[in-house]
């Protein structure tokens, strides 16, 4: 399933710099600590886009928000930036869909490296945990394709459940093992997806469709461990634009979008013909959390300080300072940032 948005450029493969966008929102202060990273992210759109059913955005976000409970939703500076990370989402959404439709040969799962046993092996929990969540999402849609092939989803499981971890605690892969994991996780990801590619032309040709999984649905196990896996699915088939408004979320807005407190003190700096929005908020009235600082280049890119300030004050002279010593370039995505920042 491709969603087509009236802004050719979020149509568009996303570029590194807006998939670095993306990631520091994904692990900035508007967002709850439960939420997806890129890498879950990933895997979790890679299960929803192969599913046996449609599964609408709405349905989809609060997960990517939350990943735990689908309960807490992030806290936007305006209605712009809120369009701007969501279109950002549906373009990551499109990337995969169309690698896996049109050159799956290409197909590659982003993941993180770790040490084990001395030597750097790859991390595949955040993905096949994401990879779980979308299959949750439709559980019984999926089982029948789950028990016609397990060795399918034996990886996914492995790295994406409770269970399955457990299990993995008790083998003692080798490092070679671990690294040979990464191929066949992609193999079993292409499988699922050419299966689903091909019921979903069957049911076509037999002139049905496939389900529609709609806004505000939930796995039948919300606050359970997860104990079902997720594939990767690129549907050949339209949707109507109507379900896919980043450009006018409307009332899915309205409930998603949470104003902050937003301190007078917020301005514009220029250095070098080079501008950036300074923006200091807080998310309570009474200020006891500290005032954020965040600073947004002419991208959307943003860096986000990790610790709160005592008043809205120090927040800017911290952004004068840094700026100041370091200059415009560490705030801009086009130099190494100064800790503590996201």
């Amino acid at each position: 399933m491709k969603f087509d948005h009236p802004d050719p450029e979020l149509n568009d493969p996303l570029t590194a710099e807006e998939l670095n966008c993306l990631e520091r929102f994904l692990s900035g202060n508007a967002v709850c600590g439960d939420a997806m990273d890129a890498v879950m992210l990933h895997g979790f759109l890679t299960a929803v886009i192969s599913g046996p059913n449609a599964i609408l955005p709405g349905a989809i976000l609060p997960w990517i928000w939350d990943a735990r409970h689908a309960t807490r939703q992030p806290r936007f500076l305006s209605a712009g930036r809120a369009r701007k990370v969501t279109g950002l989402i549906f373009q990551y959404w499109n990337d995969i869909n169309d690698t896996l439709n049109q050159c799956p040969d290409l197909f590659e799962i982003p993941l993180h490296t770790s040490v084990y046993k001395g030597e750097e092996v790859p991390v595949l929990d955040e993905w096949c945990e994401g990879y779980c969540k979308g299959i949750d999402i439709d559980r019984e849609a999926w089982e029948p394709l789950i028990e016609r092939h397990p060795s399918w989803f034996n990886i996914i499981l492995l790295f994406g459940t409770a269970t399955g971890y457990q299990e993995l605690a008790r083998r003692d892969y080798t490092v070679e093992q671990r690294r040979s994991f990464v191929l066949q996780l992609a193999a079993s990801v292409l499988n699922i997806h050419r299966h689903g590619r091909e019921e979903r032309r069957r049911l076509i040709e037999q002139g049905e469709h496939p389900g529609t999984i709609p806004v505000g649905s939930s796995p039948k196990a919300r606050t359970a461990p997860q104990t079902t896996p997720g594939n990767l699915d690129a549907r050949n088939g339209s949707v109507s634009k109507d379900v896919f408004l980043v450009d006018s979320l409307g009332r899915v807005t309205d409930e998603a979008l949470h104003p902050l407190a937003l301190s007078p003190l917020a301005t514009r700096i220029t250095r070098g013909g080079t501008s950036v929005d300074v923006h200091i908020y807080r998310a309570d009235d009474d200020g006891r959390d500290g005032w954020i600082l965040e600073i947004i280049d002419a991208s959307g890119t943003s860096t986000v300080w990790d610790e709160p300030f005592p008043t809205d004050g120090a927040a800017l002279a911290e952004a004068w300072s840094t700026i100041t010593t370091h200059g415009i370039a560490p705030v801009t995505g086009d130099g190494p940032v100064p800790a503590p920042k996201h």
